[in-house]
């Protein structure tokens, strides 16, 4: 059965495939709000619906990493990483070091927040190693992504599965089952960056000034305990399901509350309040609605029919979710599957979330924190690379992740 929603959809992602031949002005967050817009006048969905279909957790959480991040950056943590990673003269070290930090803080932070950190950091290694930006961008997507998969508040749609998806101890369950895939696809994006930086040279000049610096004004703290904050909260609710208590910190308020001190004490809270990536969050609010457009007029379930029952099959999950994702981003993907699917194993909902993640590492729209690094980049006056530059880039990655954790998953499910 095909509906507006379903063609409305379909469109969105055409356009953001085709982008680079559209006006520089319009950026991806146009277009989704753009086609959540004309569902809601073409009265697809009620705004009353579109309340409800937009996760106000999920947004409440990247607003409050979103502000810690953007403090961080203000407190000149990307300009201070950035500049000690530069001055290392061996290269491999360099993407070495880069890999590890941004894994630590896609974990804690989400991959969104380590987007925003990270591409400042990879414009300066260009710049200072005279290395090529494009591929080392590139290569910060996907470490940004895999790094992601094993932590319940990695990316978004991991928030949504440890929120929805009747984990006991969501934090234990993700580093038991993620932990070891994510460690060897770690290996593989380090392995196929050298490579490719190895091989491009984009030629591109990068100017430091280009990169507004922080002020210097003794603001870090109040970011640093934010930071903290945020891993406390989230720490102890995992500790308190472990010990069975029936109270839960939600993501969003934790992250609520964690980036509380960057508004109440920063000298910089309106700097924060302007650098925080409204963009993005507008992208979601968007993609949301558009989602609960296409739930809602019924075209999915159609389209299933029957194999709507075969959903919750570990290969079809995997086959699903990776497909799906690359059609309508990977956090919609798993919001939809949440709601056909209702019978959940731990098993199967860790092949949601490593697959649905790893989705992202194929196209610029498949994950937000692509489209984070892209818009970022393009706020520095650059232009990283092109949709099909990006694919080609990382579809030797995206394969050899998503069978490494296929495969793990599956092994480990036949040892329970």
């Amino acid at each position: 059965m095909i509906t507006t929603s379903l063609i409305v959809s379909c469109l969105i992602f055409l356009l953001i495939a085709v982008r680079q031949w559209l006006p520089p002005s319009v950026r991806i967050w146009h277009i989704m709000v753009a086609g959540a817009s004309v569902l809601l006048v073409l009265g697809e969905i009620s705004p009353a619906e579109a309340w409800t279909a937009i996760d106000w957790n999920v947004i409440a959480y990247l607003f409050g990493v979103f502000a810690i991040g953007a403090a961080l950056y203000d407190a000149g943590v990307s300009h201070l990483i950035g500049r000690r990673i530069a001055a290392m003269t061996s290269h491999g070290a360099a993407l070495a070091v880069v890999t590890v930090a941004t894994t630590i803080c896609s974990a804690v932070l989400t991959n969104d927040a380590s987007a925003i950190i990270g591409t400042p950091i990879v414009l300066m290694l260009a710049r200072a190693l005279r290395l090529p930006a494009g591929p080392l961008l590139i290569a910060l997507c996907a470490t940004v992504t895999v790094g992601s998969m094993f932590s319940p508040v990695g990316n978004p749609q991991n928030i949504l599965i440890a929120t929805r998806g009747g984990l006991a101890n969501p934090v234990t369950t993700f580093l038991l089952w993620l932990t070891v895939p994510t460690a060897l696809s770690l290996v593989v994006v380090y392995l196929w960056s050298r490579f490719l930086i190895s091989r491009g040279n984009d030629g591109t000049n990068f100017d430091l000034h280009d990169l507004p610096e922080p002020s210097d004004n003794g603001s870090a703290w109040p970011a640093y305990l934010a930071v903290g904050l945020l891993v406390v909260l989230i720490v102890a609710d995992s500790v308190m399901q472990g010990l069975g208590h029936t109270q839960r910190i939600p993501f969003g308020i934790a992250s609520l509350v964690a980036c509380a001190p960057v508004f109440l004490f920063s000298p910089n809270r309106l700097a924060v309040v302007k650098e925080l990536d409204w963009a993005t969050l507008a992208f979601f609010v968007a993609m949301f609605i558009v989602t609960g457009s296409l739930l809602q007029s019924g075209s999915l379930q159609a389209m299933l029919g029957e194999r709507q029952a075969d959903l919750g099959e570990l290969p079809v999950i995997a086959l699903g979710s990776f497909w799906a994702s690359q059609i309508f981003s990977n956090v919609p993907v798993v919001e939809i599957y949440l709601h056909l699917v209702h019978d959940w194993e731990i098993p199967e909902l860790m092949m949601l979330a490593g697959i649905s993640t790893l989705a992202g590492n194929l196209f610029i729209i498949s994950a937000a924190s692509n489209v984070i690094v892209v818009q970022q980049a393009e706020r520095f006056g650059k232009t990283p690379f092109t949709f099909w530059q990006f694919t080609s880039g990382v579809l030797p990655i995206t394969l050899a992740s998503v069978v490494i954790t296929y495969a793990w998953i599956a092994f480990v499910s036949t040892l329970n």
